[in-house]
Parts: C-alpha cells; structure tokens; sequence
C-alpha cells in the first residue's frame, strides 16, 4: 500500500493556540493526549486545513465548516479566531503543502478607472483590513467584509465565491466529539455499501458486544434509519436506543473506511465508549486504518483510553503508531509542546 499522502510532519506557526510548533515523525496511527486545553482539537484542525486545502476556495469553505463546527448556532457572524492571540497571520506548512493567511490593516486600494465595470468586486472599497490566503500558488488578497461574506456564505462574495456545491476531499473526514447524527452516519456507511464489506462490520459489531448480530439499514422518505439486530430477538432495535457509545463506534468504523487512501480526525475519541471496550477499539483500528491505508489522528482526555492504546501498540506494528503528548512548557505557560513517542512509557502496564 502506498503512505506518500500521509503528513509525515507538520509546522504551524500562529494558528489559534499555536505560537510555534513543528511535529515530526508521525506515523499511520497517531493518538494525541495531554491536559485540557493544550491544543489537542487545534492540532486536528490545523492538520484538517492542511490536508483538505488545496487552493484558496478549499481553504475557504473549510474554515466555514471548522467555524460552524466549533461555535454552531451561537456563532458570531462578524468574528473569527483562527490566528494566535494578537497576532495577523499563520501560516501551515508540510514538505509539500503550505497555507498561508495574513491580515493586512490599514492598506491602501488604488481603484482602476473601470471600477464600474468590475462593479462588486470593489463594492465595499472603504474597508482597510485586508486578508491575504495564499494556498501553495493560489493567492489573492480581499477585504476582511468580503472574507466574513464568504464564511456566511454571502451572495456579495465576489471572486471567491463560496458554494455549498464546492467539493473537497471525500477521503477526508472529521468525527467530532458529540454524537453522530444518522444523516451522516448514512453518508459514511455508503462507503461500506459500495465496497461490499456489509459483513465485515457485523463482525466487528459482535467482536465489540457479543448481543449483537448485525446491523440493519431502514430506508424513509427523508434518510435512514439505522438498527440494530440482536442475537435471539426477531425485531430490530433502533441504534440510537443502544447508546451513544454504539453509535460512535459503528461511526468511527465506517469512517476509517470512507476515508481509505485518505485522513480521519477524530476529537475526544473515547466518548460514550466504555473503558473496558477501548482496547477492542484500538485493535480493529490498527488492523481496518491499515487495510484502508488511512492515516488517522485522535485525541483523547483519557487515560486509560491511552493506557489501552499502548498495550494494544505493543502488540502491533509499532513504527506505524505513535503517541503525541501535548504539554505546556515549564519556563513559559503559554508555549505548548508535543513530544511524539512510539509507545507509553509506564502508562502500558496494567492496574493491579
């Protein structure tokens, strides 16, 4: 299997929490673990950003879907928070991709005498912050209004036009931390439908709880419904009935595989999922990301999700996984570091 799109490092410089910090030596498998707030979920995002962007528009519509994600409906149309604290740019950079974006105060615009033909593109000409995205060689410099049009999806969006059509990588997904609706749940599970492996993910159902036999997919007028069928019992059981630690883990599953030849994110992967399960998890991750040739990262508050991982990487093929510990610096709070080991020191063993 080929690895060649996998990010083997990264550097961030400025983004959100993120003063410096460069990453090396990451691996198929990568586990992010560490206090609150170090930047464990950024660390995603910057690493989303970096594989999803290829040119300004697809920097664009995935800063819109990573704002929404984090704010949801409480989001302020007029504000975001993607560069460090006071500072106006970032910059994201791996050995063969880089995203860049600054904002400019106080630059002055000089209008061409054919402004009423260009028309909207200098519609809001009185606006001084400007932003520059700059994706690998795809640059342009707009108004930070503009650049707000676009996140809200703003007809006044100009030249770069943001479309709920725009297409990024399919083989690039993101499962947050809250449960998974089955209307995504549907978009992932196609994946499983279109390769033929139905009967792998029953498998993997009855190895994570003995009670269950499969997995049954109900059709309705507006997306599916998804149930489960237990060993004994002639009805199905709807899934969502099951908990929500079935949920993620049929979720994360199906994902590893709608992101084959690709990269899966996962934020506070052990959510809903009984630590006694953990090392089931990590093993049918380990085995599925490498049949898929998924490189996926997660993170978890956790430590006996950490604990089970190293146990389980013990087992396997450890050059191919590793764990990122984020931390802040002793001589100075609010530097954050990662160190990225190749198994748990001390956190292997069992508990007495």
């Amino acid at each position: 299997m080929n690895d060649i799109h996998f990010v083997k490092s990264i550097k961030i410089e400025n983004f959100r929490c993120f003063d410096s910090l460069t990453v090396n030596s990451l691996a198929r498998v990568n586990l992010l673990g560490g206090d609150n707030n170090v930047g464990k979920s950024t660390f995603l995002e910057a690493l989303e950003i970096i594989t999803q962007a290829k040119t300004k528009v697809d920097f664009l519509k995935i800063i819109r879907d990573i704002t929404y994600r984090r704010q949801g409906k409480n989001r302020q149309d007029n504000e975001f928070d993607i560069t460090a604290y006071d500072k106006d740019c970032f910059e994201l950079k791996t050995t063969n991709h880089r995203v860049f974006f600054e904002i400019q105060l106080n630059k002055t615009i000089s209008i061409p005498e054919d402004k009423d033909r260009i028309g909207e593109q200098y519609a809001d000409i009185g606006d001084t912050h400007q932003i520059e995205l700059k994706v690998n060689n795809d640059s342009e410099q707009i108004s930070q209004s503009r650049f707000i049009d676009i996140l809200n999806n703003s007809s006044r969006s100009g030249s770069l036009r943001y479309s709920h059509d725009s297409k990024l990588n399919k083989n690039i997904n993101f499962i947050t931390s809250t449960t998974i609706d089955e209307i995504r749940l549907s978009s992932l599970y196609g994946k499983i439908v279109d390769l033929g492996i139905e009967k792998e993910i029953d498998r993997f159902l009855k190895e994570f709880d003995p009670r269950l036999d499969s997995l049954v997919i109900r059709p309705t007028e507006r997306h599916s419904v998804f149930k489960i069928k237990l060993k004994g019992k002639q009805q199905p059981v709807l899934l969502s009935s099951m908990g929500e630690g079935l949920n993620r883990y049929v979720a994360i599953i199906c994902a590893i595989w709608k992101s084959q030849n690709g990269h899966l994110f996962i934020d506070e992967i052990e959510n809903g999922i009984h630590y006694k399960k953990y090392e089931k998890l990590w093993e049918i991750i380990f085995k599925t990301s490498k049949e898929a040739n998924c490189q996926v990262f997660a993170a978890t508050h956790s430590r006996e999700c950490i604990e089970a991982f190293s146990r389980i990487a013990e087992q396997c093929d450890r050059e191919n996984i590793k764990y990122v510990n984020f931390s802040r610096a002793f001589d100075n709070p609010d530097e954050i570091v990662a160190t990225v080991l190749e198994m748990v020191m001390n956190l292997s063993k069992k508990k007495d």
